[in-house]
């Protein structure tokens, strides 16, 4: 209940006008920003669920997709700091809106080995295997995200969100960097595990840790799609929310630290980091755990290389 608490406080901020056309971001000239409620590509959606966050760069295009999945009890526009970035740097952008209130770590607690691994796959993919959550095939991320390009691409053809499509409609994983923060770091790491994404990246996160057994969760350490140096981590030394020790535990599971290895602090380095793809933060923030994604001086750098560095 705790952890509960303290993420709505961190992560709530007022509540935005739901809209469907876009709206001109004032502060990015170059960036035009539009809230779509999940009913709007499927009329399967309840019309009080959350509006996903779309933002776009007028005149620069990487023909990227940047798919934002946020941490437990956030809604996609807490994220428009590093939406907006990514945006002003030419990705495209969707922060989903998606089922996220059951959190990830405290689950840790289990003896059941393949907890985290259920848990993943329903929220992610739909499938009817956790005890942990309920997500059905419509309500997944998978499936949000592709009927969602699906409205933008009927919406606004002349912005070529079809790019992401395959000629079947699924997602063109290879033009998408998966990325989250908190909870859905770990649906990014879990989808880029499924499919051959173009990158995945993940702030302070992921938080598949087991308690009960001391060792990252077990679909960490399976073999995946998307190789190891297309996948990149941002973590805060003073994690409060997961400590981390366990986040690190995690990352030397999926192997983008060796056994003895940690994060590269990032706070007096320029771009390209030493090359690093794990990289820590030791900066004072209200949050430590959101300070990955918060409104510090040194993060825009630091987003615009783990989106596009090699």
């Amino acid at each position: 209940m705790k952890i509960v608490l303290l993420l709505i406080i961190l992560l709530s901020i007022s509540s935005c006008k739901k809209v469907s056309e876009p709206t001109p971001d004032n502060t990015i000239a170059q960036n035009i920003s539009v809230l779509i409620q999940p009913n709007l590509t499927d009329a399967g959606y309840a019309a009080n669920q959350e509006s996903h966050y779309v933002v776009r760069n007028s005149k620069t295009h990487l023909n990227k997709l940047l798919l934002f999945i946020g941490g437990s009890y956030s809604v996609p526009k807490n994220y428009s700091l590093v939406c907006d970035h990514a945006a002003t740097i030419g990705l495209d952008v969707i922060s989903l809106s998606y089922p996220n209130d059951v959190a990830a770590a405290p689950l840790g607690v289990s003896s059941d080995k393949l907890i985290f691994d259920n848990y993943r796959d329903e929220v992610c993919l739909g499938n009817q295997v956790s005890n942990e959550v309920s997500v059905n095939a419509l309500n997944c991320i998978s499936t949000r995200a592709t009927k969602l390009i699906l409205f933008l691409k009927n919406t606004y053809p002349e912005q070529n969100w079809g790019q992401y499509l395959t000629s079947s409609n699924t997602l063109q994983w290879d033009k998408i960097i998966l990325s989250g923060h908190s909870q859905g770091s770990g649906h990014a790491c879990y989808l880029g595990k499924k499919n051959l994404a173009d990158r995945v990246v993940m702030f302070s996160g992921p938080n598949d840790y087991s308690i009960f057994y001391e060792k990252a969760g077990n679909w960490l350490t399976q073999n995946g799609q998307t190789p190891l140096t297309k996948q990149f981590a941002l973590l805060h030394t003073q994690d409060e929310i997961v400590p981390f020790t366990n986040q690190v535990a995690n990352l030397r599971g999926l192997g983008l630290l060796t056994a003895t290895q940690n994060p590269t602090l990032a706070d007096d380095l320029a771009s390209p980091y030493n090359n690093q793809r794990a990289l820590s933060l030791n900066i004072p923030a209200n949050s430590f755990h959101s300070s990955t994604i918060g409104g510090n001086a040194k993060l825009p750098n630091i987003w615009t290389y783990l989106f596009t560095g090699q």
